[in-house]
């Protein structure tokens, strides 16, 4: 296995593993041939960076904070360049720096970490005893890793700001009430007040219909207090919508039976608490999970799982389903020539060409660099003898839809895309064989396109 089979291996990890970014950093030091790799941030203290993760080639080290001036490390905040590399006498450019005399380091080269919103949030880089050369693949990769660690990054502070809220959400005030068999409120907690804008005073003794509205009541709240009447324990989560709340509320609650003396059933005791913020966030990280971060369309993880549920949800009608394999022609070349922040652009714009070209149905999905797939689902099952029309009309489509001139920063750029279609006859069969068909005819159009010059 080469280092850079071995570099994809690692960058394969599940998106959930806790040691991504350790495998992430052996990976960049397998592609570039360098000793250290390291995963660095800003600091909360003004001046100084931390390095969250760091490789020495061996092992990982532990996390530890710098100050940045006069640090390799601030030149990245500073310069307009994505990446950056500084091939040798790196002590004697950076004199000051200690870490760089502790390591015996020579060289330097690092990217920049940009979120969703294109804001910095940090940077990766390797240093090495040896100088290093300018190498075209060494930094594509680099440009790889930085976009993934970018993701896998906003996925923990995401996951963090989750866990904070389940802390804060612990020790915060509950909604507690007690509602008798006529639905009536005759004891609520101080925090009712903030839902509804009253006091308790104001609150005790009216109905749970008159507080909520006649839509949430009967709707969400009737048929949960009718089964914890007749002695049922219900734990639950509804969205409600009091009368003077803009936007909905997202309610994590309990129903528990209230037995008098003699065993009858006399109301509910009710306890929720408001987690719309956590359901938030977690939507949130879903999203993350199933989408692509550059375009928003569904990646490859969200694609295979959508085309499982499609056939699963399809399997008597057995539907005739085309997958259709694009890759936008010379794409390297609007690199070179225009730099990477245009084709960024360039690859949201095809993205937006692409959805506005499919049916409500279809999955749309970008699987990585200009690739893109979507999976049409055909309305009417087709006769054999109509099949390869269907193809032919969806290429045409395609293809008028691709083959366009964008203006992007001021630069107009033509772009087209080569095209592979196949028709699933196999239901059965695994969806990366079915892709691999179609990008197998995407790969033989793409040997008639003429080199753009």
């Amino acid at each position: 296995m080469t280092n850079i089979e071995q570099a994809l291996t690692l960058l394969a990890a599940p998106y959930t593993d806790e040691h991504f970014f350790a495998r992430a950093l052996k990976a960049l030091t397998l592609v570039t041939g360098c000793r250290w790799a390291g995963f660095g941030r800003p600091s909360t203290e003004e001046g100084f960076g931390e390095i969250i993760a760091f490789f020495d080639g061996e092992k990982n080290l532990p996390s530890f904070e710098f100050e940045l001036k006069g640090s390799p490390c601030e030149q990245v905040y500073q310069n307009e360049q994505c990446h950056l590399l500084f091939k040798s006498n790196l002590q004697k450019l950076f004199p000051n720096f200690d870490l760089l005399k502790t390591l015996g380091a020579d060289s330097y080269q690092a990217e920049q970490i940009v979120n969703e919103k294109g804001e910095m949030v940090g940077h990766i880089f390797v240093l090495d005893p040896s100088p290093q050369k300018e190498d075209s693949k060494s930094n594509e990769f680099f440009r790889l890793i930085a976009q993934r660690i970018g993701v896998e990054y906003q996925r923990l502070i995401i996951s963090q700001e989750l866990e904070q809220r389940q802390k804060m959400i612990a020790l915060s005030e509950q909604y507690m009430s007690f509602v008798d068999t006529n639905y009536i409120y005759r004891v609520v907690s101080k925090g009712y007040e903030s839902l509804f804008n009253l006091t308790q005073e104001q609150i005790i003794g009216k109905s749970v219909f008159e507080l909520h509205g006649r839509n949430v009541f009967e709707n969400q709240i009737k048929p949960l207090l009718d089964r914890c009447f007749n002695g049922e324990q219900i734990k639950t989560q509804v969205w409600v919508h009091p009368p003077h709340h803009k936007r909905p509320i997202f309610l994590d609650v309990h129903h528990n039976p209230y037995f008098d003396a003699n065993g009858h059933i006399t109301g509910t005791i009710i306890s929720a608490h408001d987690i719309t913020e956590l359901e938030q966030a977690k939507s949130r990280i879903e999203y993350i999970a199933n989408h692509d971060s550059l375009t928003g369309l569904a990646n490859r993880r969200s694609l295979f799982y959508q085309f499982e549920q499609l056939l699963k949800a399809e399997e008597n009608a057995k539907p005739k389903v085309a997958i259709a394999y694009l890759d936008i022609d010379h794409f390297k070349s609007i690199n070179d020539n225009y730099g990477h922040q245009v084709g960024d652009l360039v690859l949201i714009e095809v993205a937006e060409i692409l959805t506005r070209a499919s049916l409500q149905g279809d999955t749309v999905a970008r699987i990585g660099g200009d690739e893109f797939i979507i999976i049409k689902t055909f309305e009417h099952e087709p006769a054999p003898l109509n099949e390869q029309a269907l193809l032919d009309n969806l290429r045409i489509q395609l293809q008028h839809a691709l083959c366009t001139d964008v203006a992007i920063d001021g630069h107009k750029i033509k772009i087209s895309a080569s095209i592979g279609l196949h028709l699933v006859d196999d239901t059965s069969a695994e969806l990366a064989s079915l892709i691999n068909q179609a990008d197998n005819e995407m790969f033989k159009n793409k040997q008639g396109v003429p080199h753009r010059q």
